[in-house]
Order: structure tokens, then sequence, then C-alpha cells
């Protein structure tokens, strides 16, 4: 059937070329002009009635339409050839190669952080929404300040009157001071006011931590960003009475983001922190995130037998999301100007590692030596010479000495 294909694939390009001949020159073939064409085929090798084929590819090789140059190659297409595979080759060459270490995990932010209410009032405004980017201290909503405002602007007036108070009776006080060392006042008069400044000193520093306190709460009324990210959770509305301690806001840091990976024991000690990683998912086909090792835990979890090592993740595009499947692939190795070949053409037998390499299209099994590996390329130690080439689709029937063809 392959050999059927492969002729009608001819036959149908010769037979378009020789349309177009004859549109151009405007003239068929005549009779004498076939004849004299099938003279130069040797009609003992070639029966062409008993040939394989349609009957229109027969009518059209008697009738000289397919030139006999053609029908010998397409005849030592399918007489040389034989039962020979078809197979696909490549070159051994040289590159770099990395060996990764693939885990997969879910994308995560730097740190979450819960802003709470700080004390009992009513949702007068909603400033930020959920997905806008703060700044540390921005204003997220405003609580109803009526009632703190009154009782601030009142501590501050018997804050003022307190400050008067108290000036006076220092003053008074160090009037005193030198009027006793002259005896011109009693012990009984300078003890009294002394008391008194004590007395207008303390009630001046009540006076000053209350309107702080007021000054504090009526700054709470402003509910504010404890960190700079996204809002990612609002969890009131205008109207709503809100308590002391009770959480209001998400805030999460993207900037950056993790992403935490469970790595087998086995593997967990070639890992260091810093080594380099390549964050791709799914989500953002053909686009990879750089990012590198940044914890690795010193515990082996005894159920699943793995170590968890935190990934960091860069990504300025905000493209990444937190709650994303991604896929991690750690570098654990690097190797410059190697030798490569493709996986898939190593064939494992018996612990040994061999490849099909081609010479004048007839292949011969080598045993090979592999090393590092990445993706769909393996390092080559020993074994093969560069610019050798190998068989790389085909290699599961092939036996040692066979001939192929290749298809290009």
């Amino acid at each position: 059937m392959r050999k059927l294909l492969i002729l009608i694939l001819i036959v149908s390009v010769v037979l378009a070329a020789s349309c177009r001949k004859s549109e151009r020159t405007g003239s068929q073939p005549n009779e004498t002009q076939a004849k004299r064409n099938l003279q130069k085929v040797d009609y003992e090798e070639i029966d062409v009635d008993k040939l394989d084929i349609p009957d229109r590819m027969k009518e059209a090789i008697k009738s000289g339409r397919i030139p006999p140059d053609r029908v010998k190659e397409m005849l030592a297409q399918m007489q040389g050839g034989g039962d020979a595979p078809l197979v696909n080759v490549a070159q051994v060459n040289r590159t770099n190669l990395n060996s990764y270490l693939v885990l997969n995990g879910v994308v995560e932010p730097e740190r979450t952080v819960e802003v709470h209410a700080r004390l009992s009032a009513y949702v007068k405004e909603i400033v930020k929404e959920e997905g806008a980017y703060v700044k540390k201290n921005d204003i997220l909503a405003l609580l109803d300040d009526t009632e703190i405002k009154i009782s601030y602007q009142q501590a501050k007036i018997q804050l003022e009157q307190a400050r008067l108070s108290y000036l006076e009776e220092e003053s008074k006080l160090n009037r005193n001071k030198e009027l006793i060392k002259k005896d011109l006042i009693s012990e009984q008069d300078y003890q009294a006011s002394e008391a008194l400044y004590n007395q207008r000193k303390l009630d001046y520093d009540n006076r000053q931590e209350n309107f702080k306190n007021l000054q504090l709460q009526l700054d709470w009324t402003k509910i504010r960003s404890l960190a700079e990210g996204y809002v990612t959770e609002r969890l009131i509305e205008v109207g709503d009475k809100v308590n002391p301690n009770q959480q209001v806001y998400t805030i999460e840091d993207f900037s950056p983001l993790l992403t935490r990976v469970y790595v087998p024991s086995a593997d967990s000690i070639k890992l260091k922190p810093g080594m380099n990683a390549e964050i791709t998912t799914d989500i953002l086909k053909g686009t990879a995130f750089q990012g590198n090792v940044k914890l690795i835990n010193p515990r082996i979890d005894a159920q699943s037998g793995t170590v968890k090592v935190t990934v960091e993740v860069y990504d300025e595009t905000r493209q990444l999301i937190p709650g994303m499947f991604v896929e991690v692939r750690i570098v654990i190795g690097q190797k410059e100007n190697i030798l490569v070949i493709p996986r898939k053409a190593v064939l494992y037998k018996q612990n040994k590692t061999f490849v099909f390499v081609l010479n004048q299209m007839q292949v011969s099994q080598r045993e090979v030596t592999l090393g590092l590996s990445e993706e769909d390329h393996v390092e080559l130690t020993s074994g093969l010479q560069e610019e050798e080439v190998i068989v790389v689709v085909g290699i599961e029937s092939l036996k040692d000495g066979q001939r192929v063809k290749v298809v290009r």
C-alpha cells in the first residue's frame, strides 16, 4: 500500500507536468513520439500490464505521457526499496543542556494581610473595591465619625483649659519658691500651692491622654491598608455596623508570588536556595516566568516522604494570579557545548542503551552512554561522534544491519 501511494503521487505530478507542457506547446504527444519513448524502456524488464497500479496509470505509461526515465525511477523505488522500513533521522550535534526537576504547585501571594476595624461604628463610604491596587496607609473605607468628632472637639477645649490652669499654677509655684526662701510666706501656704500645681498638672495630663485617645479614634474611622498589594476581599457594605476586631478587608501582596511544591526526599538533596526555576501554566501557554528556590523545609513529611520547597516567582506583567495551577521546573544541572541526541532515538535493552546509526541507507545498532537529560533531549557521553546520523523515528522494528528508506 505504501509503494502504491508513492507511485500514485509520482504519476500525478508527472501527469500534471505533462498537461501543463501540452497546454504551453498547444500539441499532444503523437503516436510516433510515444513509440519512440517506449523503445527506450526495456519491456522484458518492465511488464506494465503486470504492475500493481491503476489502469489509467498503465495507459499513461504506454502512451508516453510518463517519460521513460520517470518510469525507471518509479520501478527503482519499488524494486530497490524492497521491504525497507521508512525512518526519520537526525544528526548528533552540540548544545547547552539543563536538567530539570519538574513539579506541580499552586501560586500564592507573598503575604496575606487581614484588615480589622478598630472601633464600633457604621460604614459611611466604601473607597476601595476588590481588585484595586493599594499602598500602605491608603484609605479603604470611611466610618461614621459624627459622635467622635463632637467628643474630640470637647476634649480639645477641655485640654486647652487644663493647660492654662496648669501653666498658671506652675507660675504661682515658681513665685512661691522665691518667697519661701525669704520667709515671706509660710510653709503651709507653700505646700498648698505645690499641691494645687500637682493637681492641675495631673488634670492636664489626663486631659491630654483623653484627647490623644479621641484623636486616635477619629483616625480609626478611616480604615486603612496595612500593606501594599491588591484588595482581594471586601467584607463590609455601606450602612453595616462594624465592631472592634472585626475583619473588613483582605490585602494580598503579589510581588513576588510564591508557589510551594513537595519534592521527593531523594531529589530534595539536589536542591539549594537560590537555584533557578521556570514556572509555566496551561492558562498562559507559551509564557514562562522566572523564579528561584527561596526556602527548603528541613523536615521530611513522614506520610508522603516529601520535602516542602518554596519557590519565589517574579511577574512584572501581573499575569500570574494566586490560585493558578502551575508547573515548576527547577534547574538541578547544567552543561555547555555537549553532544546531545533526541530522547526518542534511544532504545533500552537489558539495562543498556542503544541507538541505530545510519550509513549508506543501512543501520547498525550501537551501544551508547547517556548523561544529563532535558525534556526531549539527552546528553551523549560516549558511543557516537559529532555529526553522525542516527534514526529518530521508526527504531522499534529495526534490526542490526537492516536497510532502510529515509523520509525527508
